[in-house]
């Protein structure tokens, strides 16, 4: 499992943007719908990385404030 620390949030966004599309080649969704998936998967993304920097940012900080 530690060949995919830190990739099954792409891997699963990727699957979503691909399922997103397929629902929209395949006539079963509209494109409206479509754009709103990606741009949810890609909101998740951003948010996972975001949420990642600053949880590594307060441990920094926290160990920085244990060695004073």
């Amino acid at each position: 499992m530690n060949a995919l620390k830190g990739k099954k949030t792409y891997f699963t966004a990727a699957a979503a943007v691909i399922t997103a599309l397929g629902a929209y080649f395949a006539g079963e969704v509209d494109l409206t719908t479509t754009i709103s998936a990606v741009f949810a998967t890609l909101m998740a993304v951003f948010l996972r990385q975001g949420v990642t920097s600053e949880a590594k940012k307060a441990a920094d900080a926290a160990e920085a404030a244990k060695k004073e």
